[in-house]
Order: C-alpha cells, then sequence, then structure tokens
C-alpha cells in the first residue's frame, strides 16, 4: 500500500513521544563499594528512563564518580528497612504526576544483559496496572499457601497505579521489618495482592502459573556423574513444586525474554545447578560479559 502524499503546507505527522518513565535503584554493598556489574547496569537503566534516581542502603554520603555520571539523584541512608524503605525514600523524590511508569530495581540480579527495549515494550504486560519480570507463586512460609505475586527486584508501576490512594497508603506504610521474610510477606506479596484487590491488572514477562512443571528433560542437563551430590539435590528439588522461577528455570526466563539471572543462582545455588553452563549460556546466548559475574562472586563470596 502505498503511503499518503502530504500536500504542500502540511505538516507531517508526528511521532508520539514516549511516555516519561522513571527508574529508582536501591543499592547495597556490605564492602560499601558499586561493583562494575551495576555500573554496567545503570549504563543501560539511563538509556531507557527521563530519571535515574540511585539509593544505597549503608553507601558512601557521596557517590563513586562513576555513579553520580549516570544518576540524576543519589541517596545514602542507613542499612535499615532493606530495599522497599530504600524505594519509599526514592520514590519520595520524585513528582508522581510527572511519570506514566517507574519502575523500581535492585542489585540482587546481574543485568540487564541486553537493551530492555523490546520487553518494556511487551504485549504481555500492556494493560498492566502493576507488572515485573517474574510473576511467582511461592508460599511466604513453609507449608503455607502458595501466594501469586511480582517478584520485586524488578517490578513498574504504571499511571493508573501511581495516581490512586492505593499507592499513597502502601508506601505510606511501608515501615522497617524484623526479617526478611516479614518484607516478602507484607511488602512483596502484600503489594501484588492489594492491587488485585482494588481490581487492577498483575501481569509478568514471566508467569510461573501459565508454565508447565518443570520436566526431568529440562534438569538433565545438570546432572553429572562426577558430582553426585550436587545431582542429586538438582533432581530432588527441581521438580518440586512450587519453585522459585528466578532461581531454578533460569533458561525459561531467557527464552521467555527476560534479560536477567539472580545472583543468588550463583551465591548460593539453592538447586544445585551446574554454574558453569550457567556462565557458559549467558555468554553465548546474550553476549554479556561473564567477567562482570565472575568478579563479583570473586570479591563478595
Amino acid at each position: 500500500m502505498e503511503g499518503r502524499t502530504i500536500p504542500a503546507g502540511e505538516e507531517p505527522p508526528s511521532k508520539a513521544p514516549p511516555a516519561p518513565r522513571a527508574i529508582v535503584f536501591a543499592h547495597f554493598d556490605r564492602h560499601g563499594g558499586c561493583d562494575p556489574h551495576v555500573v554496567q547496569a545503570l549504563r543501560r537503566y539511563r538509556r531507557c528512563c527521563d530519571r535515574l534516581v540511585f539509593v544505597s542502603n549503608g553507601g558512601p554520603r557521596r557517590p563513586p564518580a562513576e555513579v553520580a555520571a549516570l544518576v540524576d539523584d543519589y541517596l545514602s541512608r542507613p542499612n535499615v528497612g532493606y530495599d522497599f524503605c530504600a524505594w519509599r525514600d526514592g520514590l519520595a523524590t520524585l513528582r508522581r504526576d510527572a511519570f506514566a511508569e517507574v519502575i523500581c530495581v535492585n542489585d540482587s540480579v546481574y543485568g540487564p544483559l541486553a537493551d530492555l527495549g523490546p520487553v518494556l515494550s511487551s504485549p504481555r504486560i500492556q494493560d498492566a496496572d502493576l507488572w515485573g519480570m517474574v510473576v511467582s507463586e511461592q508460599p511466604v512460609r513453609p507449608g503455607s499457601r502458595p501466594l501469586r505475586h511480582v517478584q520485586t527486584w524488578f517490578f513498574a508501576m504504571r499511571q493508573s497505579l501511581l495516581e490512586s490512594d492505593l499507592f499513597e497508603r502502601f508506601w505510606a506504610g511501608v515501615v522497617p521489618q524484623a526479617t526478611k521474610r516479614e518484607v516478602i510477606h507484607h511488602y512483596e506479596v502484600g503489594l501484588s495482592h492489594a492491587v488485585e484487590q482494588a481490581g487492577m491488572r498483575v501481569a509478568g514477562i514471566y508467569d510461573a502459573g501459565l508454565q508447565p512443571r518443570v520436566r526431568l528433560a529440562e534438569l538433565l542437563p545438570h546432572v553429572s556423574l562426577f558430582e553426585p551430590r550436587r545431582s542429586w539435590r538438582v533432581l530432588r528439588k527441581g521438580r518440586r513444586m512450587p519453585h522459585n522461577p528466578s532461581e531454578l528455570v533460569w533458561w525459561r526466563l531467557l527464552e521467555a525474554g527476560v534479560p536477567y539471572v539472580k545472583v543468588g543462582l550463583f551465591r548460593v545455588n539453592h538447586y544445585g545447578l551446574d554454574l558453569r553452563r550457567v556462565l557458559g549460556t549467558l555468554e553465548r546466548q546474550s553476549g554479556f560479559d561473564a567477567d562482570l559475574i565472575r568478579g563479583h562472586l570473586a570479591r563478595c563470596g
């Protein structure tokens, strides 16, 4: 089909400017530093947002030079309240009516492994008020009922949520909790639950509730006769339901377009995966510099 000819003197139609977006990054480093993989993440976030706020729990009063060059605001606060209190303080620096979307992220993941553009325009999250990279159905406590929620290492709030009374009430109620489990219960699961109770939509790039059970064939690449104890852990824990999709089925997340891998997958490796295979796949498929991961693990253990 031929395009319409624009008559003389008529202005060509202009494309709508992209909706303004802010990102609030929660950071913690036990040694008070800022690892190279974090700086690389900030560079990639900088390309897709209009305002970038960096909140450091227990970090230096002044930002390192490489961070200062990338962010619009830097907040150093006491290391209390985990990431939700950091996000609360970072959100307080923003005018909510100035943004169509605010994304909250932390440094518990390596990535983005690639450009975030395709993810931010994904049809899977198009109509969501609250969305994240991963929607999980894990129980908060052993033996408790699984609860559907957005994993909050990356979650985004759209304008409909930002301008709601729910947003005001939720963040006004964020206070330090005694344990990380309480943070997950009250705030990670609590946010998704409150949004759905209000009739708003929650979505994820990878939604564990829509995925089939992990097949034995998916786990076999991580099994080795030379590492029987680790391999037995893979087979024993990998078939249990529900599981943490971000730390078990990392390959499914990559296939779904989630450009991240959890730090905990390497530092804890709860499921006993073959980490050499994970690193090799990341290098081949995403082109991510795996030395950033190796360097961070060598420094932090």
